[in-house]
């Protein structure tokens, strides 16, 4: 998906004075994996709040909420896995992508 693009900092990326724009996906799913239900007041189911599940055992319930939750912002998900070193594998994209 294009669109408007954000910085290392999390603040809109602006060069020239003109927002920038690009392919976006990984950060929509940046953006859901940070945030907690109720953080978008437009939204507040939407969230994963990935930080939560630090301390679950059960990271199963991890990978099915952020199939869930990229499911309902229009991803197609392809797979989702956690490594034995504990890096998550995304493999999702909008359908315009």
């Amino acid at each position: 998906m294009k669109d408007i693009l954000y910085n290392t900092d999390l603040d809109l990326d602006v060069r020239n004075g003109d927002f920038v724009t690009g392919f976006s996906d990984l950060q929509h799913q940046e953006i859901l994996l940070m945030n907690n239900r109720a953080t978008f007041k437009e939204s507040p189911d939407t969230g994963i709040d990935a930080f939560g599940f630090l301390q679950d055992n059960d990271y199963h319930s991890l990978l099915a909420e952020i199939r869930t939750q990229f499911i309902a912002d229009g991803m197609t998900v392809k797979k989702i896995t956690l490594s034995d070193a504990g890096q998550l594998n995304i493999d999702a994209t909008y359908g315009d992508s």
